[in-house]
């Protein structure tokens, strides 16, 4: 069976060169303003793996019972499956440790560690629906995921009035997992491709673009990478009316 490719994280580097360094080489304080440090992505994309897991089992057809969904949700990412899907990949030849480091990525806790992290920060750069894609690929290469139904909205998103032609709805109770809830909804996906338009290293101005379905309806600079994408996210929303 083909195992599905590692899907692009999108953005700046930052977050790939956490995921793919081992702890040997960062410090005891080493924290992101947008993410906070690995172990906060582990512990995202655990959840997210979780979710999106029953999610795909949930919707199998026929029905599973809700134990039948716990075994397949742990046969699914086994230790057997990881160092499967890691070799696939050829994750250790691209794996960062200082040198003596030995054993990367041979216990199923580094493993399980990888995945996770890699996944959470799949999940804040490109969304859920993807993630979502993504994982359902990998358990089942034949999976419909159209077929999972449509999500609740957002809580704070008022429905559409039908025939409503004024202007835009507002987006004070506006984020990030909003617009890419109804992306995910819409069956759209969200990207956000990342430029570093002036300063330095150390004191960055980013350009941040909203696409939706590779096609750019915002934009956003900040001096740091987070705002500006929440104001190309905010721009293609209102631009979207959603």
């Amino acid at each position: 069976m083909r195992i599905p490719a590692l899907p692009k994280i999108e953005g700046d580097v930052d977050v790939i060169l956490d995921i793919y360094s081992h702890q040997s080489l960062k410090g005891d304080n080493h924290m992101n303003e947008e993410y906070g440090n690995l172990d906060r992505l582990v512990e995202i994309g655990g959840r997210v793996v979780d979710m999106t897991l029953a999610v795909h089992f949930f919707h199998k057809r026929p029905m599973l019972l809700a134990e039948q969904i716990a075994d397949e949700m742990q046969m699914a990412a086994s230790d057997a499956k990881l160092r499967e899907w890691l070799s696939a990949w050829n994750i250790k030849s691209k794996f960062r440790a200082a040198p003596g480091t030995c054993e990367i990525l041979e216990s199923p806790d580094d493993m399980h560690k990888f995945f996770k992290a890699y996944v959470g920060a799949l999940y804040i750069r490109n969304g859920v629906g993807q993630v979502q894609a993504w994982i359902s690929a990998l358990v089942d290469p034949n999976a419909d995921i159209n077929s999972f139904g449509t999500p609740p909205p957002p809580i704070g998103l008022p429905p559409p009035q039908p025939g409503h032609t004024g202007s835009p709805p507002p987006t004070q109770n506006f984020s990030l997992l909003m617009m890419n809830q109804i992306a995910a909804q819409k069956g759209l996906s969200v990207t956000y491709p990342a430029e570093q338009v002036a300063g330095s290293s150390h004191n960055p101005t980013w350009k941040v673009s909203c696409c939706i379905n590779g096609e750019r309806k915002g934009e956003g600079t900040a001096r740091n990478q987070k705002t500006a994408k929440e104001e190309a996210a905010r721009q293609a929303f209102t631009v979207l009316r959603w």
